[in-house]
């Protein structure tokens, strides 16, 4: 069913707007239409690369402003649509992520990628590194590796497969990196990186994630499925492999005459997981590796502090909330590295982050009270003497939220709520599995969920974790949101009275937007809090398994628990209504919505989210009556 739905849900996207050519008399045969389909995309995508090219060249010119050397060539690169696969969720987690064969695939790989994606990929990094010249900004290339390749590549050369590196709680099929040991496969990795430096010579930094969104190197102790990989290599040290990958790579560079660096990271190990690289690999590894290469930040030979020379972007921690900036009042101590480069955070982001590292510049920062000197003066230059502590006290606010919704970050609590479970869009109803396909159309594709219906229904189980689950959770989440809304408003607060006190027409309009972001943050909290208190009363009722009278007598009042469902379902119709109203108020992003139909998937939100919102209360409130099969009907 979730294929079927899925198919017909991307479809209609692939479809739209060719209504107007076709008509109901006449329909186009299906070669034209997905001719049509093609060359909208195609039409779509190229305006995409031009605002991207334009965007591009306008944050180079602000990097050069600030004293860059560098700037990061890989942030905001097209989505591959080819990877997704409408039967698993799985490859959601590294569609959105370049690797190096998506760009520059080998001769014998070519067949199973995306050759349109490619030449797109290959077009927008020479126009990057093209602006990057002409600014005088060296390049700094950050993915994953080694990456995750097409199940059909190894089926056609299965000596090439390497690790499975899939979550398999997360995923229904198996998916698997290159064998990095075989000498086709390193043949491969020179051919793609002399290729890329070819088109981009200003790439002198690769900085890689490891064992994560799809990728991993074979026989770690971290990969998702457990040690794994070719029978072969299972004896060979994970040291030596690493190595091998890395200098194989650096080799290449060199012998088209190019110096490259680079730095493997671990993925940062939770207290229940592995580390790719236990304390002593990564003592041999960097003691192994040559000048200019590094694991976890560690340079070889001896250790010493890879240099990355990149200040870090206000703090950006309420996705899918977007433009909600808040400097880190972390101590900042100077550095002495000759390379600089500036995070500029996300797109809504980039002229706040840009203000703050051009106000803050050669300021001292080395302890709290220089950091916090220094940002007071950044807020005078925002709004004002008059306005400006006020200003201070609603990013604290704003960053001690954050810090409290820390403790429910396994992965960040409303992008993997709201987005990856869809709990904003998703109806709150006592018997889910019974909703039709048209009442679950809206979120149901989209649900991070690789199990069953029984799985994909609760609300509180987000990619197999069940992190919220059961009733000590609600009471812990409960606690949670009880104490960082208090800080929420105040900082909302603030910000209406800034708004309120401008004069000049933009400036007030910057300010009504920031205090609307940060009551999308409220509204979202709340909503929250509703979907895990929800199915943990949900969860104890259905667990008790108290059959209803069928005829109550006269005085038989509400159960309470029945009263604690019900008004959290209302409290959600609520939020939905909020939301909606809050969304039309303007026609500057609050959320992060992918801009077309196509671009929604599981890690982000649609274009049509209001009238999800919309249908969404239209079902909840389709759905009272399911209550009384769960409780007595009160016979006041």
């Amino acid at each position: 069913m979730a294929k079927t739905r899925f198919s017909a849900l991307m479809m209609t996207a692939l479809l739209a707007g060719t209504a107007t050519v076709a008509t109901a008399s006449a329909p186009l045969p299906q070669n034209k239409q997905q001719q049509q389909t093609t060359r909208q995309q195609d039409a779509e995508d190229a305006a995409t690369d031009r605002d991207d090219i334009e965007r591009f060249a306008k944050k180079a010119a602000l990097q050069r402003d600030l004293g860059a050397t560098q700037m990061n060539i890989t942030e905001e690169l097209p989505f591959a649509h080819f990877e997704l696969d409408a039967e698993d969720p799985y490859p959601a987690w590294f569609a959105h992520h370049i690797s190096l064969f998506k760009v520059f695939p080998s001769a014998v790989m070519a067949p199973f990628m995306d050759k349109t994606h490619s030449r797109r990929l290959q077009h927008l990094i020479t126009e990057r590194c093209r602006i990057l010249a002409q600014n005088n900004l060296s390049a700094v290339w950050t993915a994953n590796e080694p990456t995750v390749l097409p199940e059909a590549f190894f089926d056609a050369y299965p000596e090439y497969r390497g690790p499975r590196i899939d979550q398999a709680n997360r995923s229904r099929k198996v998916f698997h990196s290159a064998d990095v040991d075989n000498p086709d496969i390193k043949a491969m990795y020179r051919e793609t990186v002399t290729s890329l430096l070819r088109i981009c010579p200003q790439i002198d930094t690769f900085i890689w994630v490891t064992t994560d969104a799809g990728s991993g190197f074979a026989w770690s102790p971290a990969l998702y499925p457990g040690a794994n990989g070719p029978s072969e290599g299972e004896r060979k040290p994970l040291a030596d492999r690493v190595v091998g990958f890395m200098t194989n790579i650096q080799q290449a560079a060199a012998a088209s005459g190019h110096t490259v660096r680079m730095n493997i990271n671990q993925i940062e190990p939770r207290q229940w997981m592995i580390p790719t690289f236990q304390p002593d690999v990564q003592e041999n590894i960097v003691r192994k590796l040559p000048a200019g290469l590094a694991v976890n930040g560690e340079e070889g030979p001896d250790g010493k502090p890879f240099e990355t020379g990149v200040k870090r972007p206000a703090n950006s921690p309420f996705y899918p909330v977007v433009g909600l900036a808040v400097p880190s009042f972390e101590p900042e101590r100077p550095s002495n590295s000759t390379r600089r480069g500036f995070g500029l955070g996300e797109r809504e982001s980039v002229q706040f982050n840009y203000r703050f590292f051009k106000s803050t510049s050669g300021k001292p920062m080395a302890d709290r009270l220089q950091r916090l000197a220094a940002i007071r003066a950044f807020a005078v230059s925002e709004v004002g003497e008059d306005q400006a502590s006020g200003l201070v006290e609603a990013w604290q606010a704003l960053d001690s939220v954050a810090e409290r919704l820390d403790v429910l970050n396994f992965g960040g609590m409303l992008r993997f709520g709201h987005v990856l479970n869809r709990w904003i869009e998703r109806p709150m109803v006592p018997f889910p599995l019974e909703l039709s396909d048209a009442e679950k159309a809206d979120y149901d594709p989209f649900l991070f969920q690789a199990k069953g219906p029984e799985q994909a229904s609760n609300l509180a189980d987000i990619q197999a974790m069940r992190m919220y689950e059961g009733w000590g959770a609600r009471l812990l989440f409960q606690r949670t949101i009880e104490t960082a809304m208090p800080d929420a408003e105040k900082a909302l607060s603030i910000l209406q009275k800034i708004a309120a006190s401008r004069t000049d027409g933009d400036s007030r309009a910057y300010w009504d937007l920031s205090a609307k972001r940060v009551q999308a943050l409220i509204l979202l909290m709340r909503s929250a809090d509703n979907m895990v208190a929800y199915q943990a009363q949900l969860d104890r009722v259905k667990a008790l398994g108290i059959t209803p009278e069928k005829d109550p007598v006269l005085g038989v009042q509400s159960d309470w628990a029945r009263a604690d469902m019900m008004n959290l379902a209302r409290r959600e119709i609520d939020f939905a209504i909020a939301m909606d109203k809050l969304l039309a108020s303007t026609s500057a992003p609050i959320l992060d919505l992918a801009p077309t139909v196509r671009g929604e998937y599981t890690m982000r939100l649609g274009p049509d989210l209001q009238q999800v919102l919309r249908r969404k209360v239209k079902t909840m409130n389709a759905h009272w009556r399911d209550y009384d099969r769960l409780f007595t009907v009160p016979n006041p």
